[in-house]
């Protein structure tokens, strides 16, 4: 790998997308996504804000849930908080903690788990949750493509019915004064990606977990020239910093902007200015 320009480190950044929990972590790259841990990385890179992101996997009763990382993080300037909700199980319950959440100011996005719940995006649900957004001026991110814990278990690209950019898109183009940000830049569908983010003018994507940083060291040159041919095509202003910490490391996330072939102005749009707009930071 080639090293990380230190310039880039004068560049403030907004990390988009990143998980945390107080367990320690196996078979991952780090052994803790601890809000100190996180906040130490913050530090050493120049990461101004990190949005964090509430986590519900039916498949797995597992999670992060709403409540519980308010409260975590409610005291800590740093941080920001996308909501979410259990579409299938405990959806009004996860509704009305939206509401309260926003209506308190507590949330900067909500985070819908597609691909790892089976969500009709045409639903009622669906429709709810995307007017409590608009209402609120929330930016709304989908899961999109690759589940990796699907891959490894069952071969398969999702745990649920898989949703592609193209599904995104047509939510964006049914509610046009919302920004909607479609995660991990859709892998393996950069294709669809670009058609959506070319057409769409509310249509978003961020950069991270692009690769497992443990173990898939093989798909760093692939997801450089996704990044490369996104700009060319989309420009610099559709595109958010995300590491999808701890799953895909700080250093690799920075790597990958470094490394595109990106001039300084496309750099700042990425790593900060694009979510701050979004964010209104």
């Amino acid at each position: 790998m080639k090293k990380i320009d230190v310039h880039c480190h004068t560049m403030k950044k907004i990390d988009i997308h990143c998980h945390t929990t107080p367990r320690k972590l196996e078979d991952l790259v780090v052994a803790s996504a601890s809000l100190d841990t996180i906040a130490e990385k913050m530090q050493e890179h120049n990461i101004e804000k990190t949005v964090l992101l509430a986590s519900y996997f039916p498949h797995k009763q597992s999670g992060i849930s709403n409540y519980r990382l308010y409260h975590w993080i409610h005291n800590r300037q740093e941080f920001l908080m996308f909501g979410s909700l259990d579409f299938e199980h405990y959806f009004n319950q996860g509704y009305n903690e939206l509401e309260e959440l926003a209506a308190s100011h507590a949330l900067h996005g909500i985070k819908i788990y597609t691909c790892y719940q089976n969500i009709d995006l045409q639903s009622e649900k669906m429709q709810r949750v995307a007017q409590l957004a608009e209402k609120h001026t929330l930016p709304l991110m989908f899961h999109v493509g690759y589940s990796y814990s699907a891959m490894r278990t069952t071969g398969k690209i999702s745990i649920a019915n898989t949703i592609t950019p193209k599904d995104i898109a047509e939510i964006a183009q049914q509610y046009p004064r919302l920004p909607i940000i479609i995660a991990h830049m859709g892998k393996p569908f950069f294709d669809q990606l670009i058609e959506g983010v070319k057409n769409t003018e509310n249509l978003y994507a961020d950069m991270s977990g692009l690769i497992d940083s443990k173990h898939d060291r093989s798909e760093i040159g692939e997801s450089l020239e996704a990044i490369q041919r996104f700009v060319q095509e989309c420009g610099s202003k559709k595109l958010l910093f995300g590491s999808d910490f701890p799953v895909q490391t700080h250093e690799d996330t920075i790597y990958f902007i470094e490394n595109a072939g990106l001039n300084n102005e496309q750099k700042k749009d990425i790593y900060r200015n694009n979510a701050a707009r979004l964010l209104n930071i």
